[in-house]
């Protein structure tokens, strides 16, 4: 009996497509080590350029559909599903919400949040603000079908109830599967019983990050800095500006890329992480920052309270005066700080890629019995 053929939209696959990319590599690495994987026939959408990469990374465990179909396009939705239909596989998993409107046959969808149905306007985008409003329509039409018509993943519950709650569908249609830190992530910490005076935040700065809260609360804060960690952009650009009208630019520090060394060292010798965003799917920063031996300071809206547990402090995003406080009970209170160092190491044990890989493998199977 042949084996039943499984293809996972794998084009968003690694680091170069930030949360999603590393949920893409991570879960397809897990699923190679599942008792069952042998007894499908396994295959991967990927982009031409990106092959080579792939094919290093997860070796012959697949069978490789090299596409220059681009993720947002019109090509996806009116040539991807002819290039799935000659494939033909039993099931497709497709790994965002991008799924082609054109193909009808069974497939999973995972949706990782719903944040552009919350954050809206031009100021949130980096593309032509002009073409804003017809790309978010364009985009709340699509994720509505989607939802509606498939089988679906989502990274946390507070997405799940929300989907169930505001698309009407059946509870039995959205399983959670919660994802972990990148296993080449864990990385002994250095010595954190003294640390600098500055805090980290880590991400991009669209609007719904929040990044503004921590500078309100430095300008309160005048011997604290902020080390800044990410790419830039047109958000970054505006921050600086920001920054300089808000007379902040002796306290806050744009790191941009770091590499793997200087990033542990940064963290494990920072007073602690700030997570402000009002939204997240998942949120893999405060995670990540735990197992360097970073304490976390959180804000306690969407699903971060679900995911960080007791592991770290809470404060209102709305609210500099909270964060403040807890900025300052880190900094007074050493004891205080190592419990939510160790209470950091706990909860990222909690997560596993082998976890979710299995819980993945019993979505397939469920779907194609």
């Amino acid at each position: 009996m042949e084996s039943k053929k499984i293809l996972i939209d794998a084009r968003l696959y690694g680091p170069k497509h930030t949360g999603i990319g590393r949920y893409v590599k991570n879960l397809l690495q897990a699923l190679t080590t599942q008792p069952n994987f042998k007894k499908y026939s396994w295959h991967l959408l990927v982009y031409q350029d990106q092959l080579p990469e792939i094919k290093e990374n997860l070796s012959n465990h697949f069978i490789y559909h090299p596409t220059t179909i681009k993720h947002y396009s019109l090509s996806e939705q009116l040539f991807l599903p002819f290039l799935i239909f000659k494939i033909n596989p039993d099931l497709v998993h497709f790994t965002h919400f991008n799924k082609p409107l054109l193909y009808f046959k069974k497939s999973v969808v995972t949706i990782h949040d719903l944040i552009k149905h919350f954050s809206t306007g031009p100021e949130t985008t980096t593309k032509n603000k002009y073409l804003y409003w017809l790309k978010h329509f364009s985009y709340l039409f699509l994720t509505n079908i989607v939802i509606k018509t498939n089988n679906l993943v989502v990274p946390s519950n507070f997405w799940r109830n929300y989907l169930i709650k505001n698309f009407s569908i059946k509870p039995n249609q959205v399983t959670t599967t919660y994802e972990a830190i990148d296993p080449n992530f864990i990385i002994k910490p250095l010595n954190s019983n003294q640390p600098k005076n500055y805090l980290i935040y880590t991400g991009n700065l669209y609007p719904h990050k929040n990044i503004e809260i921590i500078l309100s609360s430095l300008q309160k804060l005048p011997d604290i800095k902020l080390k800044v960690i990410c790419s830039r952009s047109v958000f970054s650009d505006r921050l600086q500006k920001k920054i300089k009208k808000m007379h902040l630019e002796n306290q806050v520090d744009f790191l941009g890329y770091i590499d793997d060394l200087q990033f542990q060292k940064i963290y494990s010798q920072a007073l602690c992480l700030v997570h402000p965003s009002f939204y997240e799917g998942f949120s893999l920063t405060g995670l990540e920052a735990m197992s360097l031996g970073c304490p976390v300071i959180s804000s306690n809206s969407s699903c971060l309270p679900e995911i960080y547990q007791d592991s770290c402090l809470y404060f209102d995003p709305n609210s500099s005066d909270q964060l403040i406080q807890n900025i300052l009970l880190f900094k007074n209170n050493s004891k205080l700080r190592q419990e939510y160092i160790k209470k950091g190491y706990l909860q990222v044990k909690k997560y596993s890629w082998k976890t979710t890989a299995s819980q993945t493998l019993a979505i397939y199977e469920q779907q194609l019995s």
